[in-house]
């Protein structure tokens, strides 16, 4: 398995197939359908990074990363900001890693971890990363299992657990 640091708009000659694993995933998981492509080209506009995963010539997944501010605007997080800011952490340096999928053939190897890993190193400006708001709580028990994963202790808007990175890890 070979991962891929791309600023995510420079990746959109493979939205189609991304799209395509988007929705392997979700049928997998029993997730409601979204248009993986559109998201895609929304996060692309915006100026997300991500990690792209390939087996061989075959695209088989994508982790992007994006500045938390796009994820934390509204006054619910505004519990979170603070304690961050108290803890030290700078908030322009704050990225999300969010987005991520990879084809379930490749489930249980430790590629989802390393994928996710790459995008989170995808941004150099981005010296942690906040990772809430899981869709299932099966992703939500292996995030907090992760190395080097702490979780704040405070609920995240949707009541899930929220956690911090360091890129150094």
């Amino acid at each position: 398995m070979r991962y891929e640091q791309v600023e995510l708009a420079e990746a959109a000659a493979h939205f189609e197939r991304l799209a395509v694993i988007v929705d392997e995933v979700r049928r997998a998981r029993e997730l409601p359908a979204l248009d993986g492509g559109a998201s895609l080209a929304g996060y692309a506009r915006r100026g997300d990074t991500a990690a792209l995963a390939w087996d061989g010539a075959q695209l088989v997944g994508v982790s992007c990363l994006g500045l938390c501010h796009h994820f934390m605007a509204g006054p619910q997080w505004l519990p979170i900001k603070v304690h961050l800011v108290r803890a030290g952490y700078d908030l322009s340096r704050l990225g999300c890693s969010h987005f991520v999928y990879l084809s379930p053939d490749y489930w249980g190897g430790g590629a989802t971890a390393a994928l996710t890993q790459t995008a989170r190193r995808s941004n150099p400006q981005v010296s942690h990363t906040l990772s809430h708001s899981f869709a299932t709580p099966a992703l939500e028990a292996w995030a907090a299992g992760l190395p080097g994963m702490v979780e704040l202790g405070l609920k995240a808007p949707d009541g899930g657990r929220v956690f911090v990175w360091a890129c150094e890890s």
